[in-house]
């Protein structure tokens, strides 16, 4: 499926944190102008989720704000997992990334480190520091931005269809409905039935609409078979998971109050800090119901704020990096209690699943080492299948690295990422190879 597509220009000279927050800010409005359109029937995701948050595929799960555009990137391209890697990892595991493929940003608040004399401290002599040394540091928090690629941006699919399809069925979410049909959460369910949130729930009895009471601190949902309103098996069921969207939805304004996360909330209906918290409460709840395998849509109270909202993300693009400080906050806090529901049904929690990792699919290396020659320089050699591959260059404080280490895994891990970078356009060769193969064959 291909949407609608968000301009973004690669060539930009602006710096990379601004070009990101424009895409973020590009994505939601073409999202919200595309439920606007389908009269409020598509959600963010626009049918039903992946299980589990979306991962790199070698540090693991990526955190709630992140986490909303990986999930909408994944959505709006038609992606079947959202699975990212770097175009340095593609390269390390013998992955070519389609020609023209559009990167998707990922940011991470990081500390710049500077001396009493403003001098900037490399990370490498920041590791070899003293705890009292790094105090006498000043730290400044900056933000910093990673390009990365969708699995299906890959070859994977056509070099490797096996691991292609075990990552696939990874991230499935399995179908479950009740008696009526709708979809059901044991766990919501379980939290709900034992009142475990953080403030009382009403959700037994007919209620005309889903409220916060802030005064209160109580949360009111109308019974799930209100939500009852289809009339096809499809609908019935999503008109189950507006059940439990409503809830995350409300939920997530409970954790806005002093005693646990204090957001600034606004004083009346329509103001702007008012029009903050909805973002938030919106994003965490489409965040979190996709990571249990379901789809969040626009609620009917906040189908008026949408020419708002849209407007503002045009008008302060950077009011996004706020609200997904919030979403993350917020996000982690709804799925820290429902885990603690899926541990006690004997499910595997959200936070603590398995991350989806893709070992590397290059061929595998043979009489491998870093060589000091006769002119002092260092080479990389290799051999695969037996075929010997051309010895290519090592810069020279690489080599004498690899020769200053001792026999054991950082050496290896060393000599392995150096192999992988050197021979990266022979492994690409390799695969090309292999892909004319197939389709031949």
């Amino acid at each position: 499926m291909q949407n609608r597509k968000y301009n973004h220009n690669a060539g930009d000279s602006k710096p990379q944190t601004q070009l990101a927050i424009e895409k973020f800010a590009e994505m939601m409005i073409a999202r919200m102008e595309e439920m606007k359109e389908s009269h409020w029937k598509k959600g963010w995701i626009d049918g039903y989720g992946s299980y589990g948050l979306p991962q790199n595929v070698v540090s693991g799960t990526l955190n709630g704000g992140n986490s909303f555009f990986l999930q909408l990137d994944t959505a709006m391209h038609g992606y079947k997992m959202p699975l990212y890697m770097t175009f340095l990892q593609a390269q390390n595991m013998g992955l070519r990334i389609n020609k023209g493929a559009e990167s998707m940003p990922v940011i991470f608040w990081d500390l710049l480190y500077k001396d009493q004399n403003g001098k900037r401290i490399d990370k490498e002599t920041l590791d070899a520091m003293t705890r009292e040394e790094r105090k006498a540091l000043d730290a400044t928090p900056i933000l910093r931005v990673y390009k990365e690629f969708n699995v299906d941006q890959t070859n994977l699919a056509e070099v490797n269809p096996q691991k292609y399809e075990q990552l696939q069925q990874r991230f499935k979410a399995p179908e479950m409905k009740d008696d009526k049909g709708m979809y059901v959460n044991a766990a919501i369910d379980r939290m709900l039935q034992r009142q475990e949130w953080v403030c009382p729930v009403q959700y037994d009895q007919l209620a005309p609409g889903a409220s916060y009471s802030p005064s209160k601190d109580r949360i009111v949902i109308p019974m799930k078979a209100q939500f009852n309103i289809s009339n096809t098996p499809e609908e019935v069921y999503k008109d189950g998971m507006e059940y439990y969207s409503t809830f995350l939805h409300e939920a997530t304004h409970s954790t806005g109050s002093p005693e646990r996360l204090n957001r600034i909330k606004g004083k009346q209906f329509g103001d702007s800090q008012y029009g903050h918290e909805e973002y938030v409460a919106e994003m965490t709840a489409a965040v979190v119901g996709n990571s249990l395998g379901f789809d969040k849509r626009i609620l009917d109270n906040n189908t008026a704020y949408i020419q708002g909202w849209i407007q503002n993300l045009r008008e302060n693009p950077k009011i996004i990096l706020s609200i997904l400080s919030d979403v993350n906050r917020a996000s982690n806090m709804l799925l820290e209690k429902i885990d603690q529901q899926k541990i006690a049904l004997g499910e595997t929690p959200i936070l603590g699943m398995k991350d989806a990792q893709l070992e590397s699919v290059s061929p595998k290396f043979e009489n491998a080492a870093i060589v000091k020659q006769k002119n002092g320089e260092y080479a990389a050699r290799a051999s695969v299948n037996g075929t010997e591959l051309e010895m290519k260059p090592v810069a020279r404080e690489i080599g004498i690295r690899y020769f200053s280490l001792p026999e054991g895994k950082e050496k290896q891990r060393l000599l392995t990422t150096t192999l992988n970078s050197s021979y990266a356009n022979d492994i690409n060769s390799m695969s090309r190879q292999r892909e004319r193969a197939i389709k031949i064959g």
